[in-house]
């Protein structure tokens, strides 16, 4: 099972993330630098992306008969739309995030892109890790 493709790629992303997360919480970095939440939705939607495509196509647990580019966008697509859709949920019942403000939409819609931002980034570094492995 630890040999498996992007498992490792996979777990150091969400480490990451973790790990700054928790970082702009002790030291409020989320409302100190502006693009700190930007970079860490990027990191997250690679997380994520990384996360979806190991666990349909390399983790045993489902046997995909097709691996070409439009699968792994497929799978990328519907799993960070799922995600992000329900970690904005999540901010607004913890409150972090406040739909009534002005800046609201332009919030959101920036986590948004951030987020499919970088599940496109794992999705195509997924993609090209399985190229070089069935060439291999």
């Amino acid at each position: 099972m630890f040999k498996k493709p992007i498992l490792w790629e996979m777990f150091l992303m969400v480490v990451l993330v973790w790990v700054l997360n928790y970082v702009a919480g002790v030291y409020n970095l989320y409302w100190g630098i502006n693009e700190f939440d930007s970079l860490v939705h990027f990191l997250a939607g690679t997380a994520v992306s990384l996360f979806f495509i190991w666990f349909y196509f390399f983790s045993s647990f489902f046997r995909p008969t097709k691996r070409n580019l439009k699968e792994f966008i497929f799978v990328t697509i519907f799993s960070i739309i799922f995600v992000a859709v329900l970690w904005e949920i999540y901010e607004l019942f913890l409150g972090e995030a406040k739909f009534a403000k002005a800046e609201y939409p332009y919030d959101t819609t920036l986590d948004f892109v951030m987020d499919f931002l970088g599940a496109l980034a794992g999705c195509l570094y997924a993609y090209i890790k399985e190229i070089n492995r069935i060439i291999e």
